[in-house]
């Protein structure tokens, strides 16, 4: 059993990592690198970048794919490109590996981030040219239904780079179910970290306005959110709540462009179906998201899946 203080130092390298892996399909670095670096730095942490090459022999032959898959060349032409990137994290004062391997890309991240003990991993979602369908490619269904730790993706829309490689102001949905507490102190100790404003977010289900005394429910939920942030607009950086009602990821986006979120912080429920990934809500939230979402796991229990089964599941995977 944990001790107090060794449950802390679990709660708080989650928030800033000691060791960050980087899973990169050799076509984002110019969006990830700036991220890796920021991160790198605030924590003092050390890089691995990881790049899966899928042997040739299985790649799928298709027309105008490639010619002529020379394996060596293959590797080389990673190997080169991983430490040239390595070279400009390296030239930030970071410490910084690198990591070629053979395989599908999600066995291969989860190996590293078991041998690599990382305690984040940064990613985008797909690659963009040739050389990635050798790679990451969309692994994301995968990842985040068996790895159990934060993880910072960067989808489609969040490549830009408007917005603050460091976190000024966060996000985080709340669903109210399972293990939500744990999630609330985890976004706690991130913008700790970071000096970043929260915004606690919880979404009721769109007819929660047509219940019987609907001002009731929306005053449990600003009493519920209340009470984990006691004083929260006066602490320093601020915490702020808010309740929404209507659609779950509509709502989600919709406040985080109002307060100019930085980074959306997603509960992801494993327990929820997660086929066809298209249909949950964090694909949805990713692949729309104008910044990166960082995800972490949120238990609930099944009699709790039960009750709130269609209900409401801000912030969660369904």
């Amino acid at each position: 059993m944990q001790t107090f203080a060794e449950e802390r130092f679990q709660k708080g390298i989650l928030a800033a990592p000691d060791r960050i892996l980087v899973a990169t399909d050799l076509t984002d670095g110019d969006y990830l690198l700036p991220q890796v670096i920021a991160q790198a730095k605030a924590s003092n942490a050390h890089v691995t970048l990881v790049h899966a090459i899928v042997p040739v022999n299985l790649l799928p032959i298709e027309a105008g794919a490639i010619s002529y898959a020379d394996q060596e060349k293959i590797d080389e032409e990673v190997q080169l490109i991983l430490l040239g990137h390595a070279a400009k994290i390296q030239s930030e004062g970071i410490t910084c590996d690198v990591v070629a391997q053979h395989g599908f890309a999600a066995d291969v991240v989860q190996e590293q981030i078991r041998a690599t003990k990382a305690n984040r991993l940064i990613m985008g979602t797909h690659g963009r040219n040739k050389l990635a369908q050798f790679a990451l490619g969309s692994v994301a269904n995968e990842l985040l239904r068996n790895i159990n730790i934060p993880t910072l993706v960067l989808g489609p829309h969040a490549h830009g780079g408007g917005g603050h490689s460091l976190p000024q102001r966060v996000l985080h949905p709340i669903s109210l179910l399972g293990d939500y507490k744990g999630a609330v102190g985890f976004a706690m100790d991130l913008a700790q970290a970071y000096h970043a404003e929260l915004t606690l977010l919880h979404v009721l289900a769109p007819d929660a306005v047509e219940a019987i005394n609907p001002e009731r429910t929306f005053a449990r939920a600003h009493n519920a959110l209340s009470a984990l942030a006691p004083n929260g607009e006066d602490l320093v950086p601020p915490i702020y709540t808010r309740v929404a009602c209507g659609n779950l990821v509509e709502e989600i986006l919709k406040v985080a462009s109002e307060i100019k979120a930085d980074w959306i912080v997603l509960g992801v429920d494993p327990a929820f179906p997660f086929w066809p990934f298209r249909d949950s809500t964090a694909y949805k939230t990713i692949a729309a998201a104008t910044c990166p979402v960082l995800t972490i796991r949120h238990e609930h229990s099944r009699a709790e899946l039960e009750i709130g089964e269609g209900k409401i599941l801000a912030g969660v995977v369904e």
